[in-house]
């Protein structure tokens, strides 16, 4: 079903506060209740074209768009789980589709592309399969290759009163132009993002309670535009020496970062 998504960044100086006011309305979800801190590490590998054709979309504001990632969570384990995930923006409005595979085997699928024997399919995710066919049919179609890892932790609440409601504290945004899949759980040569920031997101179905408009006004958050991808891109292309040594070959990125694709493409008068 498709959601809304908004998001709002905010100073971590006010994060005590915000929690104070939204936490009689929520609980944690089931994954960040059994952590210690509340928060779990979120790890993305994006997919974009070798013009940057995602990250130039959102630059541009145009209202449907597309995002290609696998995703995984916090450390590696022998049974550590990760996602090929397609998310579709329309506006506000989301749909996400995604298929489950065991890390240790991500990389026999990516080659194999054998989806009947690789991704996990069972009661709870009858239609992963069919999801992994529209990954992969994405993949192909617009010649996609790994861009960056993007990894942050998360603070996740859902409504006590609707569960189709969601909010998520997103922090310590940070990236690495090593996207080799058996790097994907290190930590190595990270740039951080908007330091001393952290991202408030609301995921629901349905319109906002009273309260988290109240709230929302109270702490003066202002509805932003944020993609955690293109703010780790133009954090990188800050660094264009590191950007062309990226053991990964994304130096041929390079010029598509730091030159404006109608510049590039302009012909002069």
């Amino acid at each position: 079903m498709p959601r809304l998504e908004y998001k709002y960044l905010f100073s971590m100086r006010k994060i005590d506060q915000l929690r104070k006011y939204f936490l009689p309305y929520t609980i944690l979800d089931g994954f960040s209740v059994h952590e210690p801190d509340n928060n779990y590490s979120v790890r993305s590998i994006y997919y974009d074209t070798s013009n940057l054709d995602f990250y130039q979309e959102k630059l541009s504001g145009i209202k449907r768009r597309k995002k290609l990632r696998i995703r995984g969570y916090n450390e590696q384990n022998s049974d550590s789980v990760a996602f090929l995930e397609v998310k579709k923006k329309n506006g506000p409005t989301i749909t996400k589709i995604r298929a489950a595979v065991l890390f240790k085997l991500l990389t026999n699928l990516l080659v194999e592309k054998d989806l009947e024997k690789y991704i996990i399919n069972g009661k709870s995710a009858a239609h992963h399969v069919e999801d992994a066919e529209q990954f992969f049919y994405y993949l192909q179609r617009f010649y996609l290759n790994p861009t960056i890892k993007v990894i942050y932790e998360r603070e996740a609440y859902y409504c006590k009163f609707n569960p189709n409601l969601r909010i998520t504290l997103d922090m310590n945004l940070r990236s690495s132009l090593d996207v080799q899949l058996e790097n994907f759980y290190q930590e190595d040569n990270l740039t951080f993002a908007l330091p001393g920031k952290a991202i408030l997101e609301v995921k629901t179905t349905g319109g906002m309670p009273a309260w988290l408009g109240k709230m929302i006004s109270l702490f003066d958050l202002h509805l932003q535009a944020l993609s955690k991808y293109t703010t780790c891109i133009d954090t990188h292309s800050k660094y264009e020496r590191k950007l062309s040594r990226s053991v990964n070959g994304l130096a041929r990125y390079n010029e598509f970062i730091t030159i404006p694709k109608t510049e590039k493409n302009s012909k002069s008068c």
